[in-house]
């Protein structure tokens, strides 16, 4: 073999292990955090989320008002946690920083997801729940109107997230706001 045909599939190889070598094995919703990126408040596909009415303290609110509360007050952020295969090279780390994409979506708003935080073999993303809704709320045009929670149901959430070299992931969570 020619020493050139012998380097070119060298090559092609190590592009196809470079590109696979990045896995997502573990994915998991996660609503929060803590500084090890281990997931302190592990979530489920469908899940209710119970919120204190008594911290809600406007008079007549709006949804405005509501998302507000969500963002500010009840702090609730949908996310997840991607544990790797590996321990993240170097290289790796720096092409998820610079390419990696995550967003979050409900009915006809989608957001890049605000929160990032990568480790050494792991990554989470998170978004504030509040921001998103009120985004909704504007294109549908009842920000001002009186809110009612239940009138919401079950809010059909999409995540999607590319790690470089790897196709686009979507996952699909439900939840159900609720008042304690």
């Amino acid at each position: 073999m020619r020493p050139i045909v012998a380097l070119f599939i060298l090559f092609i190889f190590s592009l196809i292990f470079h590109f696979c070598s990045i896995n997502t094995p573990n994915f998991q919703f996660c609503d929060n955090f803590d500084r090890m990126l281990n997931c302190t408040e592990p979530r489920t596909s469908s899940d209710k989320i119970f919120l204190d009415r008594s911290q809600f303290k406007k008079l007549n609110p709006t949804w405005e008002d509501f998302g507000n509360f969500l963002y500010f007050t009840a702090r609730e952020t949908p996310g997840f946690r991607i544990q790797f295969e590996h321990t993240l090279s170097v290289k790796e780390k720096d092409e998820i920083k610079k390419e990696y994409k995550a967003k979050l979506s409900w009915l006809s708003t989608s957001e890049r997801m605000e929160g990032f935080s990568l480790g050494d073999a792991s990554l989470v993303s998170f978004h504030y729940l509040g921001a998103l809704m009120k985004e909704e709320f504007r294109h549908q045009k009842i920000e001002k109107l009186p809110m009612n929670l239940e009138s919401l149901g079950v809010i059909d959430l999409n995540y999607e997230y590319q790690i470089p070299g790897k196709a686009i992931e979507s996952k699909k969570r439900s939840i159900q706001l609720l008042w304690k």
